[in-house]
């Protein structure tokens, strides 16, 4: 290991607390060009960015605050309330927060959960309450490809105009401010205080014994020299590869070098080799910016890694929404696979935390050695917060006051605890998997073309069928949709400045 990665280790615990979450380009720059920079270290950053600026002296005489969100167990559930105390770190971290605003600032958060998995259920409700012309709720806690049609429908108030709310404060997600901002307005925004921010990133998971087996040096080593690649990856895979006798592909008895599956487990490949889908400039507005022929170089890679390798990757074919996350979990648990693309949260589920063998958690792999960084993927499931525009002007700044505490209050306590269980348990003698999360969490980018990706007509799914049909007719298909998503951008664009020019009158 190298002396800037054991320098990274020693620091890990306290820049894991300080460092700000999802950074990301600058809309009106050429997304390469602001990406891959070395993430931030404890010495960065100070103490004062664990303290907001929020007066002293706002107290609202025990007014109630009404949230709405989706409660669904193991991706939101406990993120923004709790019951009670039960002695485990998260859910008791969730609920001192929420104590410590509601004594800090005289108020009482109430949280109405709906129980499914739905992604649109919360954002209908909150879109009826609004067009009928009530206030139901203050604020709504949404899956962000649940809140982005409702606010283009222009039913949520710009974020912007909450006082006391600083979204460029560390415990707001900056590269997705950066993604969701439009024309200076901005309707939702997530970071430390959303759990579900952090869960949904892919990652690349290895078995330590695996590799140790095949006398092969653990992938920080690949990570931190920046070979980490999809090459690397592909010659390494039929190294681990056992088969079972009979010559066959079998989910039982084999063991894979990889395992991945044709559907979600394809998404993460859009942010990790950089292949943009939209940009937003001053000059030019929001263009597209797709790049055909990477995708198409991407994909003859991701091709001769799930089916080139001699059988040695295992590709589940479960559609079911979900499914292939959940096989190629347990099938990694069981010790069958040398590699894996996972989303963080299913390190928290018991069949991981039961696993026998250690395991390591690096970046997805990059396109090539010239890329000059690492960048995550968000599963376009975790939870942002927006305010319905029924909001009366005179609870703007108590609103926004609350989520800022809220925020801050996360960052300096949340977020603590939910690495402590999440790394400190089944990591926890393995510190190199703490320095490779950080770099994960500190690089996650949201393209704006997965940001609008239902009024996009999911532009980004494509690869997923050409896994699935193993057939590369990328250029071809995107050629073919050429005009109808510039007509479909063209939409959007016109309603998008309907909703800011609103806002700006």
């Amino acid at each position: 290991m190298t002396v800037k990665l054991n320098r990274i280790v020693s620091l890990i615990l306290a820049s894991l607390l300080l460092a700000g979450s999802l950074t990301a380009c600058a809309a009106d720059k050429d997304p390469s060009e602001t990406r891959g920079e070395s993430p931030t270290t404890a010495e960065d950053t100070s103490e004062t960015e664990l303290s907001d600026d929020l007066p002293e002296g706002l107290y609202y005489d025990g007014d109630e605050i009404i949230f709405i969100s989706r409660y669904r167990e193991g991706w939101s559930s406990g993120e923004l309330t709790v019951p009670s105390l039960n002695n485990e770190p998260v859910n008791d971290a969730v609920y001192e927060r929420n104590r410590s605003v509601e004594e800090r600032l005289g108020v009482r958060i109430t949280n109405v959960e709906i129980d499914t998995s739905d992604y649109d259920e919360v954002a209908n409700k909150v879109k009826l309450s609004v067009q009928g012309g009530t206030h139901e709720y203050d604020v709504m806690a949404s899956p962000v490809n649940g809140a982005v049609p409702i606010m283009i429908d222009g039913v949520l108030r710009d974020l912007n105009q909450l006082e006391h709310l600083d979204l460029s404060k560390s415990w707001w997600a900056q590269g997705f401010n950066e993604t969701a901002s439009y024309n200076g307005t901005q309707f939702t925004a997530t970071g430390s205080m959303l759990l579900s921010t952090y869960r949904f990133s892919f990652v690349t998971l290895f078995n330590q014994r695996l590799f140790t087996d095949a006398n092969q040096p653990f992938l920080y080593e690949y990570v931190e020299n920046g070979t980490w690649t999809l090459d690397k990856q592909i010659s390494l895979v039929p190294l681990f590869h056992k088969d079972n006798g009979n010559g066959q592909q079998d989910t039982m008895g084999d063991v894979y070098g990889f395992l991945t599956g044709s559907v979600i487990s394809m998404d993460p490949y859009w942010s990790s080799c950089e292949v943009f889908i939209l940009s937003e400039s001053e000059e030019d507005g929001l263009t597209v910016i797709f790049d055909s022929s990477k995708l198409q170089a991407v994909m003859d890679k991701l091709l001769t890694l799930c089916y080139v390798t001699d059988q040695a990757t295992y590709v589940y074919e479960n559609h079911d929404f979900d499914g292939d996350q959940i096989d190629i979990r347990d099938a990694f648990a069981e010790g069958n696979g040398a590699m894996a693309t996972l989303r963080i949260l299913e390190l928290e589920n018991d069949i991981m935390r039961g696993m026998a063998d250690k395991y390591g958690v690096v970046p997805m792999p990059k396109f090539d050695e010239a890329q000059k960084g690492y960048r995550t993927f968000l599963h376009n499931q975790f939870t942002v917060v927006s305010v319905p525009d029924t909001l009366p002007e005179s609870r703007e700044a108590e609103i926004g006051a609350v989520l800022e505490a809220m925020a801050s209050a996360s960052h300096r306590v949340v977020r603590p605890a939910y690495y402590e269980t999440t790394l400190r348990t089944k990591l926890a003698q393995d510190p190199q998997s703490a320095a490779m999360m950080e770099i994960i969490v500190n690089n996650a980018y949201m393209d704006p073309g997965v940001f609008y990706s239902r009024q996009l007509d999911d532009f980004y799914k494509y690869p997923r069928t050409v896994i699935q049909t193993k057939k590369n007719d990328i250029v071809s298909h995107y050629a073919g949709l050429s005009k109808k998503t510039n007509r479909l951008l063209g939409q959007l664009v016109n309603k998008l400045d309907k909703i800011s020019g609103e806002v700006s009158d």
